[in-house]
C-alpha cells in the first residue's frame, strides 16, 4: 500500500466512484474519498458549491480533485495552496492517459464510462434535451461511433449500451481499459500536494 499522509483527503467525480473504491480495496490508493454526482457537471454552478462545501479551507487538510476542466473556476481552485487537482481536461482522458484519449478522440469516438451509461437516458435526455431525432443528428455531425471504457469494475451494460447506440444511431465498441492511468494521476497529484 501506498504511504499517504492522513490529512490528505480526496474529492472525487461521481463517475469515477467505482474504479476509486476498487483502487482502495486492492490497497493501491490509501485516501479517504468523498464523491460528488456525475450529473453536477451538467450545472457548473452547482458542481462548484458542491466542491466548495467538500473542502474546508480553515482546516489543515489538503485535497486532491479528481475532475477533468468540469467548472470554469477549476483552474483557481487548483491554485489554492492546499488544493491538487489530477492533469487531464476529462475523465475519459484522466481513465486513457492523454495519448490514448487523443488517438480514440481523433477516430471520432463519443466516450461512454460505465457510471453515464448506466443513467444514459438522464444524461441525453434529461439534461442535454435530446430526443431519438435530435440526438441522431447532433451525434452524426460529431462523432462516428459511441467507445464504451470498461473498466472492470461492473458489468458491461448491454442493454443500456445498445439502447443508446440505437437512440443516437451510431454503432457501439467496447474497449477494456485498465485503472493505470487513473492511478498514477491520483498518485501524482497526492505526491504533488505533499
Amino acid at each position: 500500500m501506498h504511504n499517504q499522509q492522513c490529512n490528505i483527503k480526496g474529492v472525487a467525480c461521481g463517475i469515477f466512484k467505482r474504479e476509486i473504491e476498487e483502487l482502495i480495496r486492492c490497497g493501491k490508493l490509501s485516501l479517504s474519498c468523498e464523491f460528488i454526482d456525475s450529473m453536477l457537471h451538467m450545472m457548473p454552478a452547482l458542481l462548484e458549491d458542491n466542491l466548495e462545501k467538500n473542502i474546508n479551507e480553515s482546516s489543515s487538510d489538503q485535497f486532491v480533485l479528481v475532475f477533468g476542466d468540469c467548472q470554469p473556476r477549476m483552474f483557481e481552485m487548483d491554485a489554492k495552496p492546499n488544493i491538487c487537482r489530477v492533469v487531464g481536461m476529462n475523465c475519459c482522458e484522466i481513465i486513457l492517459g492523454k495519448k490514448r484519449y487523443h488517438e480514440l478522440r481523433s477516430q471520432g469516438a463519443f466516450f461512454l464510462l460505465p457510471e453515464w451509461t448506466e443513467r444514459w437516458t438522464e444524461v441525453f435526455q434529461k439534461y442535454l434535451g435530446f430526443n431519438e431525432e435530435t440526438a441522431k443528428i447532433f451525434m452524426g455531425e460529431m462523432h462516428t461511433k459511441l467507445l464504451y471504457l470498461d473498466t472492470g469494475v461492473a458489468p458491461i451494460p448491454s442493454d443500456a449500451l445498445q439502447a443508446v447506440a440505437e437512440f443516437c444511431g451510431l454503432p457501439a465498441e467496447i474497449i477494456t481499459v485498465d485503472l493505470d492511468h487513473l492511478l498514477k494521476a491520483t498518485l501524482d497529484s497526492v505526491n504533488r500536494i505533499k
